[in-house]
């Protein structure tokens, strides 16, 4: 029994030993496990938290993609706004010479306001891009993809303290080390994608129950989530998710916005060649910069082209014809149109068919190629393309151009992650071993593609196609009707002189009308005119044939050795008044001659009828009132209606009837003569008898011509009537018209004068060229043979001699 009692009690002892030893193991385990309890748990919010901060930055850097792309494309689009604006308005064609021909102002026309077009177009999509992708992004940080942060509550159940311990299951507190197997712990990420069965069967029955109570309460509270679907290696983010559903609002205006500025570029490399082509023929005159600078302009639009668009099959209509590789080079079709054109070839109906020719092949291609931007902008479904580092990528569903899939340069969330890649706030949200979703993971929102600004840019494309089919349809019926007969004629004038020749129009309008530019430009408004366009054409060509011809000789009398038969001119003895220095002549009849000073004083001279009186008078002195504003004096002319006289400024203005009291009225009655494009160094103007239209000599500073122009009864545009050379190259020459306005005086600087009349064959020599010792001014015929001429004392000082000569 003694015995019985001693191994009981050691039984006891050791059993109370053993108890006492494995509570307190149990106990400092489960002490040990409620602080890592705590700190897995705030460890595991810092991970998602590191996490969902790098998901905010990746909705950053996919919203700066495109608002990096825009703000480039619009600083693009406002440079060129200003380049595009130039070559239509500062560099218009036409204005410092004749306008090119038409068959190539309609390809050049068409071009730069289609590229206007789709800049305006490009420029307006990327600002709405930018736009909605930087709300779409403000949108999700500030709503959905926010950063983790547990509550007290839920820090409070994290925590545990000593006295939990008391709560535990017998077995858990007293479990011997050792002798009852450790509990194992299932891992979450055994159940993948196959299921969970096959990882519950590895595990063994029962598995669970081995495993601490306080084990299998943390799973339950703190790590049971919201019910969500379990995590798979397919599963993605949920931002990358709701980002590719509103990236969809941008995307097409993303594209389309590259795709305008695509648009753009191809159309204004096309005008700025056909305008370079156009300044070079037409203001130039130059053959070979033409081409090199079409062949330096082809080559860029070429290479545009080919980096930016993306071989397609052939399933569509005009994909098998390589348009692309076509439209670049139309400019030097253009040019070789062009330089045939002005060329010295004989004008011809042949050469005229073959630029005809030259011409319709490019506004052909050029038709072709707007179906063919119609066709490759054209939406439509693909199959999403494999990933590649470094390229784009979005979804098939989106509806985007194939052709420019490699130039819009889209980079979408991916729809999986990559492999060893794991999103902590879904396994958060995902409940361990739960029998069903409760929260089901948000997706993309399943909406129709935005096509919005598809619609945009198609009729922008279909305006393209409709300008192509109008100028086209205008070309045909300008060949077949004549160039530019639509137009009534302006009333232009050409710019004679233009530095060493007349301005070149192309030989291909040659006898067609409106071809003459003005000095300050091809610009000025049409005007209707009353007289019939085609007789008053031939009347002005006629003239200039008899010009030409008639003032040849005149030419070769001034330059060869004077007659010898011609006596030398006589002093007539005057005194003039003290404030009158005169310099120009005007006569009326045979007695009376207006001596004016450019200072617009005057004075009427009375003329002594017989040669061997030599003694003038004069009658009254006056002053010309109304041409303050108009510029010094250049000439003067006298005829049944008053006094005409021209100023620097090109003004032409008549004084009506004779002075009164001092006092001689004038005011302004025909258009400014053209100014040649520099200024006008002497002219003199007078009415034609029986007409009342204005006629004008003219020449212009730093030139050798004299230039004849007539004015209709308006006294509106002027129009050429004739040019020729004049001797003694940039000499002083001065012009007087007869009352009649049949005769035109021209003297010289040596004191020599002819006097050509408009109906004569051949001028008259009236003085024969003086010495040296005088200045020779104005000069102006006197009626018969006589010619009154000013003249001063080389030596300076004096005033001026008036002296008279006669053929008898």
């Amino acid at each position: 029994m003694v015995v019985t009692a001693v191994t009981s009690a050691a039984a006891t002892s050791a059993a109370a030993a053993v108890g006492a030893g494995a509570f307190k193991y149990n106990r400092a385990n489960y002490m040990f496990d409620a602080g890592l309890r705590f700190a897995r748990y705030t460890a595991g919010y810092g991970y998602a938290q590191a996490q969902v901060s790098q998901y905010r930055e990746d909705i950053r850097d996919l919203t700066n993609l495109t608002t990096t792309k825009q703000d480039t494309y619009h600083v693009v689009g406002v440079i060129f706004f200003v380049l595009n604006f130039q070559l239509i308005m500062a560099g218009r064609l036409g204005v410092h010479g004749p306008s090119p021909p038409g068959w190539i102002l309609g390809i050049y026309w068409v071009n730069i306001a289609s590229a206007l077009m789709f800049l305006c177009s490009f420029t307006w999509l990327t600002m709405h891009a930018s736009a909605r992708a930087t709300a779409g992004s403000v949108h999700l940080l500030t709503r959905h993809v926010r950063i983790p942060i547990p509550t007290p509550k839920q820090l409070d159940k994290a925590r545990r303290t000593g006295n939990s311990f008391e709560k535990q299951r017998v077995t858990d507190v007293f479990r011997v080390p050792f002798v009852v197997p450790a509990p194992k712990e299932t891992i979450p990420e055994e159940k993948g994608e196959e299921g969970s069965k096959k990882a519950g069967s590895a595990s063994g029955k029962g598995s669970s129950r081995r495993m601490p109570k306080w084990y299998q309460d943390e799973q339950k509270e703190l790590h049971s989530g919201q019910g969500g679907p379990a995590v798979t290696r397919s599963s993605c983010p949920e931002h990358f998710e709701l980002y590719r559903g509103l990236q969809q609002e941008w995307a097409c205006h993303d594209c389309y916005a590259r795709i305008g500025l695509i648009y753009f570029l191809s159309h204004w490399l096309t005008s700025i060649s056909l305008y370079s082509q156009c300044h070079i023929f037409t203001e130039l005159r130059e053959i070979w910069p033409a081409w090199t600078v079409s062949i330096i302009f082809c080559t860029a639009h070429w290479c545009v082209l080919k980096s930016d668009l993306l071989e397609e099959s052939h399933s569509r209509l005009l994909a098998n014809i390589p348009i692309a590789d076509i439209l670049p080079f139309t400019p030097m079709v253009a040019v070789m149109g062009m330089s045939l054109d002005y060329s010295t070839i004989t004008p011809g109906e042949g050469w005229q068919a073959i630029i005809y020719i030259l011409s319709w092949v490019c506004y052909i291609t050029h038709f072709v190629w707007s179906l063919r931007l119609f066709e490759m902008a054209m939406p439509h479904r693909q199959a999403d393309q494999p990933e590649v580092p470094g390229t784009y990528w979005y979804p098939g569903e989106w509806q985007l151009p194939r052709t420019f899939s490699s130039s819009v340069y889209i980079v979408s969330p991916p729809k999986a992650l990559e492999p060893g890649q794991f999103c902590l706030q879904q396994e958060m949200k995902a409940a361990k071993g739960s029998k069903g979703a409760m929260v089901p993971q948000k997706k993309a929102r399943e909406t129709e593609p935005m096509l919005f600004p598809w619609k945009l840019f198609r009729g922008a494309i279909i305006t393209n196609i409709t300008l192509w089919c109008l100028i086209m349809f205008g070309r045909a019926f300008e060949q077949v009707n004549g160039e530019r007969q639509l137009l009534k004629q302006e009333g232009r004038v050409m710019r004679w002189p233009s530095h060493m020749q007349p301005w070149m129009a192309p030989w291909t309008r040659e006898g067609t009308r409106n071809e003459f530019a003005h000095t300050g430009g091809s610009d000025r408004r049409l005007q209707a005119t009353p007289f019939d366009f085609e007789r008053q054409e031939r009347k002005v060509s006629a003239m200039a044939e008899r010009l030409a011809a008639s003032l040849g000789p005149l030419v070769e009398a001034l330059e060869g050795e004077a007659a010898a038969s011609l006596p030398a001119p006589l002093r007539a003895e005057i005194s003039w008044p003290s404030e009158l220095k005169p310099s120009l002549l005007a006569s009326k009849g045979e007695d009376l001659v207006a001596a004016l000073s450019r200072e617009r004083h005057g004075a009427i001279i009375h003329l002594p009828q017989q040669a061997t009186e030599m003694a003038a008078r004069v009658e009254s002195k006056f002053v010309l009132a109304g041409l303050e504003e108009l510029g010094e004096l250049l000439g003067a002319s006298w005829g049944a209606t008053g006094l005409l006289v021209t100023t620097k400024s090109g003004a032409v203005a008549e004084c009506a009837g004779l002075p009164a009291d001092g006092i001689w009225p004038c005011k302004q009655v025909s258009d400014r003569l053209p100014m040649g494009g520099s200024s006008i160094k002497a002219a003199v103007t007078a009415r034609v008898p029986g007409t009342g239209i204005l006629r004008a000599a003219v020449t212009f500073a730093e030139e050798d011509g004299v230039v004849v122009l007539d004015a209709d009864l308006e006294g509106g545009s002027w129009t050429p009537a004739g040019e020729v050379q004049l001797p003694h190259s940039h000499a002083e020459h001065h012009f007087s018209f007869s009352p009649a306005g049949d005769e035109l005086i021209i003297s010289t600087r040596d004191g020599g004068a002819m006097k050509w009349s408009l109906g004569d064959e051949e001028p008259a020599l009236l003085a024969k060229p003086q010495g040296a010792d005088h200045v020779w001014h104005a000069a102006c015929s006197c009626g018969g043979s006589r010619l009154a001429h000013l003249a001063s004392p080389a030596m300076g000082g004096a005033m001026p001699e008036l002296l008279l000569s006669s053929r008898a």
